[in-house]
């Protein structure tokens, strides 16, 4: 399988020239953990947090007056969106490093994770502790592998809320999968709000289990409604009224094609009108019986 599932339609990329303080603003405002540097559209370092927390904070470096240059990790090797998996896994074990830019030529076009690798099952949990066991012989960062079982319901639950992404990101026509995360917690959040605590439960209990570790809180708030939901999208979202709708839209039917038709049905006989089309299985026959409305 190749890498070219990796491929990114933005990056987030400094110059050599760049401060640190720069590269830490950049990864806290687009929430993610590297910067590529490039300098004159070729790949020339890369500078992830634990970089800026040890070799500026570390040392007591003032992060406005230093650059990438002094600190990014250098010279980093790339791979290709032809590339495979098996190639990834490989130079992650003889690099001993967690990513791995994919450019085209001489030009960025995406970035591969060890993450990536472990949500998208794509290796042996052997092969990715492997790399993990490599950094930390390496004085990477210091964390206790987990054992075989919980590793692998931690991988399989991680596996699961990645794929329920996957969805909203493909449904929704999102950039990114960090998006389709923003988008899909928005929504869920609002539709639990509308819901009663138990009905809540029910609902969250039939999806991926990383979501029951966030802080949902149940109602039922009657003041949540289509009109709501598509308000916090435009403003949380920055998009306009119309996007907002199809995010919402996108989602509902994600959720929705997540869960058993019974509890969806449960679901929608908790909500009022415009909002129990939302959330349906557009996949399913429209000739279902109307639903009560609880208001």
């Amino acid at each position: 399988m190749s890498l070219k599932w990796y491929r990114r339609p933005r990056m987030v990329a400094l110059s050599p020239s760049s401060s640190a303080l720069e590269a830490a603003r950049a990864l806290e405002n687009n929430n993610i953990g590297v910067v590529i540097v490039l300098e004159k559209g070729r790949v020339v370092g890369i500078a992830t947090d634990r970089d800026l927390s040890v070799r500026v904070v570390g040392r007591g470096l003032d992060p406005n007056m230093t650059t990438l240059a002094d600190v990014m990790t250098t010279p980093v090797r790339t791979l290709s969106p032809s590339d495979d998996h098996a190639a990834a896994i490989r130079l992650m074990r003889e690099r001993n490093v967690r990513r791995i830019p994919l450019v085209e030529g001489t030009r960025l076009v995406g970035l591969v994770t060890l993450d990536d690798l472990l949500l998208d099952e794509v290796a042996s949990l052997e092969e990715l502790a492997g790399i993990v066991q490599a950094q930390i012989g390496d004085g990477g960062p210091a964390t206790p592998l987990k054992s075989r079982a919980g590793l692998t319901r931690s991988t399989r639950a991680e596996a699961t809320y990645r794929r329920m992404l996957n969805k909203v990101q493909a449904n929704a026509g999102l950039d990114t999968i960090e998006q389709a995360q923003t988008v899909l917690e928005i929504v869920l959040n609002s539709l639990v709000r509308r819901l009663t605590c138990n009905e809540a439960k029910d609902l969250i209990a039939q999806l991926p289990s990383v979501l029951r570790t966030r802080p949902l809180q149940p109602g039922p708030d009657k003041l949540v409604s289509r009109a709501t939901i598509e308000a916090d999208l435009v403003r949380r979202l920055d998009v306009d009224p119309t996007r907002a709708a199809q995010l919402l839209t996108a989602v509902g039917a994600t959720i929705a094609q997540s869960v058993s038709a019974g509890q969806m049905k449960d679901v929608q006989g908790q909500l009022p009108a415009d909002l129990r089309e939302v959330f349906s299985d557009p996949t399913l026959s429209s000739r279902a019986a109307p639903l009560p409305e609880w208001l």
